[in-house]
């Protein structure tokens, strides 16, 4: 729900100076500016509100047991963040701040500013850290972030930007954290992690098997036929069909998409590629890369199949600092792959 906040508004108001001279001097002026109007965007879904400058442009993703929101401002040079991610047990504030830490130190070009423990909101206690590092844009931006925690969320509230925008919008960027608010209650369920299992698919004829904690998520890629994801979200697998020519070989057709790649992604960096042999004994082409898709960096590992007139691609994908550690979970899946 979102409804236009003009309270809030004034927060941004330069309050006008009126200096008046002596003995009935005429007086001196400094003009007020426009307030930015601003908008409350609530979920009872998830439990909180946050407000933001009128305007901006919203995203949302959701993945398993993640959710994040986005408001960036038309120019991309600032944008407001909220995530909220649910473990299977409740989570203490220390716990959430170190697995924090663990993440920032891998960013690149990461720069501790300042960091400790404040209050958000109506007094809710968090920790703060304030920093420089390249977040997944494939650039190194300014940030602020407060974590705060209740049972089995986890929240991640800031804003990052360009480092000389960020500090002429300091009041802007303070009056958007203060307006945070943990609601009383939340209606979401997160999923629960199931059993092992097989997904077929009949129509195009494959199957792929996942590990116990994995879930069937909605595809949203073109030609994406399933999706399958840990709870917390990534690391994920999708698989995808794309047409090809009849007789198009893996030594033709892997190599170009490796090009055709790094031409879609961002910061694309290539490190390795070659043909290989999934546990079924079908041959396959892999590529293993890194870079940023839609503002996120991710590390990924593509699987090409070809059979007849289609090419299955099984994607494998995690972030940069955590691929070594989801890697032999991604090869488990994806080299399950199977034609039927």
């Amino acid at each position: 729900m979102k409804i236009v906040s003009v309270a809030m508004a004034l927060l941004f108001a330069i309050s006008l100076a009126v200096l008046s001279a002596c003995g009935g001097g005429e007086g001196d002026l400094t003009p007020t500016p426009t307030p930015i109007p601003m908008t409350l965007y609530e979920s009872t879904e998830h439990g909180f509100s946050i407000e933001y400058p009128e305007g901006w442009i919203e995203k949302v993703q959701g993945l398993g047991a993640y959710f994040l929101i986005e408001f960036r401002d038309p120019e991309g040079r600032l944008t407001v963040e909220v995530s909220v991610e649910y473990k299977t047990e409740e989570i203490a504030l220390a716990d959430a701040v170190s697995e924090t830490k663990t993440y920032m130190e891998a960013m690149p070009q990461f720069e501790l500013i300042s960091e400790g423990d404040v209050t958000i909101g109506e007094d809710t206690p968090g920790y703060e850290m304030v920093g420089k590092g390249d977040i997944g844009a494939g650039k190194v931006e300014q940030f602020r972030y407060v974590m705060l925690v209740r049972e089995k969320q986890g929240f991640w509230v800031g804003v990052r930007g360009e480092p000389a925008v960020f500090d002429q919008q300091e009041e802007l960027i303070g009056a958007v954290m203060d307006s945070f608010r943990v609601l009383s209650t939340y209606t979401y369920v997160p999923p629960t992690p199931g059993p092992a299992g097989t997904y077929t698919s009949a129509g195009h004829g494959f199957s792929i098997s996942y590990p116990a904690g994995w879930m069937e998520t909605p595809a949203s890629r073109p030609g994406e036929v399933v999706a399958l994801a840990s709870v917390e979200g990534l690391p994920s697998v999708s698989v995808a069909v794309q047409p090809v020519e009849e007789g198009t070989t893996l030594a033709e057709y892997g190599p170009q998409l490796s090009q055709d790649i790094g031409q879609i992604w961002g910061d694309y960096e290539l490190v390795s590629e070659g043909e290989i042999t999934l546990d079924d004994g079908t041959p396959a082409y892999e590529i293993v890369f890194s870079g940023t898709m839609e503002g996120y960096a991710l590390k990924a590992k593509f699987v090409i199949v070809i059979q007849g007139t289609q090419a299955f691609w099984v994607m494998g994908f995690s972030m940069p600092a955590t691929f070594e550690q989801d890697e032999a979970a991604l090869d488990e899946v994806i080299y399950s792959f199977h034609l039927e």
